[in-house]
């Protein structure tokens, strides 16, 4: 066992995605970790704290107080995707687009230096054991539980699940990016939009016959909307995003339970829409919410796309110059693996 004990960081206000993305990074680490022989702890106390709905499986949980008391032997490391809109800290070292090796070499030179590594991390990379690894770590809280049950039950126990990830779009849920929110689609076009999506949630249900259908949005309107239809399955109440600095227990549970919901389904699928007016785009966001959730138990995902051709082409090239810029800057990360820090040797 190194004597290193690497800790998943979210207890303050940096931007780290949705939940999804942080429960992707919590496991990420941990497979981390036992690979390389780390000690692993988890500091998740921001908007909420995650052991009021996750229970340890696994000896994870660290005070605050062991992490003040240790600063000195302590580094902070951050490892977020290129396009997350992460602000700049004095006191954390960026390490923007690493890939699972990259992570790991990373780890791996800081501690030899550090007895303690501060981790704030939303990067994906133990999809095919993430559910396994999930469940080493974590058992749900028994309000949380019962929640699902109760759920699943009305359900029949057998459904598809159908996510619409709006945003701002319909007006109905409050999201921002670096500071700005994102757009909302012009009032008159509201409704049609709406019934768009409708269709598609239409066509779900002709390939689903006999079955209820777990709508799961952020948009109360859709929701509403989708809720005439008697084979919608939809759980009530207003969503709120997990990037603000706090998060009262009624929407955190609402999150966590769409969530589980999702991973007990029989097929997860993820609808993405979009319309052009006076030349601005409009489209639904590509979650990943539905397919972290999928995940944990095997589930089939399937993405539905609609959005607009242009959106599609210009997002495969953007995808592939990223590629090649996350390639370079790990040949150069690997190169300064065996270099020396200029940090004191606390060991």
């Amino acid at each position: 066992m190194n004597n290193t004990t690497i800790v998943y960081m979210a207890n303050d206000a940096r931007p780290k995605g949705g939940l999804a993305d942080r429960l992707y990074g919590i496991v990420t680490l941990y497979k981390i970790c036992k690979l390389h022989g780390f000690r692993f702890k988890i500091n998740f106390t921001v908007p909420f704290d995650l052991s009021a709905y996750l229970l340890p499986r696994y000896d994870w949980k660290i005070s605050e107080d062991e992490i003040a008391l240790n600063k000195a032997k302590s580094v902070s490391v951050s490892s977020f995707a290129a396009d997350a809109p992460v602000p700049e800290y004095a006191d954390t070292e960026e390490y923007p687009e690493l890939d699972f090796d990259g992570l790991c070499a990373v780890i791996e030179n800081y501690s030899k230096d550090y007895e303690y590594i501060l981790l704030y991390t939303n990067r994906k990379y133990c999809a095919g054991d993430y559910g396994a690894l999930f469940d080493e770590l974590f058992s749900l809280s028994p309000a949380l539980r019962d929640a699902v049950d109760s759920h699943r039950e009305k359900l029949n126990y057998e459904y598809p699940a159908a996510v619409f990830r709006f945003q701002c779009l319909l007006d109905d849920f409050d999201e921002h990016t670096g500071g700005n929110r994102f757009p909302t689609l012009p009032a008159r076009l509201q409704d049609a939009f709406i019934q768009r999506n409708i269709n598609h949630l239409i066509k779900i249900h002709n390939s689903n016959k006999g079955k209820k259908i777990l709508v799961c949005s952020d948009s109360v309107r859709f929701r509403n909307a989708a809720a005439m239809y008697d084979f919608v399955y939809a759980v009530g109440g207003e969503r709120q995003h997990i990037n603000i600095p706090k998060m009262e227990n009624q929407y955190a549970m609402l999150t966590f339970i769409d969530f589980f919901l999702i991973s007990y389904s029989g097929t997860a699928y993820l609808v993405l829409d979009g319309i052009k007016d006076n030349g601005i785009k409009y489209e639904t966001y590509n979650s990943g919410f539905p397919r972290v959730a999928s995940y944990l138990k095997n589930v089939k995902f399937i993405l539905m796309d609609y959005r607009l051709f242009s959106t599609k082409i210009k997002r495969y090239k953007s995808g592939i110059m990223r590629r090649l810029e996350r390639l370079i800057k790990q040949f150069i990360i690997l190169c300064k693996r065996t270099e020396p820090h200029a940090g004191k040797n606390h060991s």
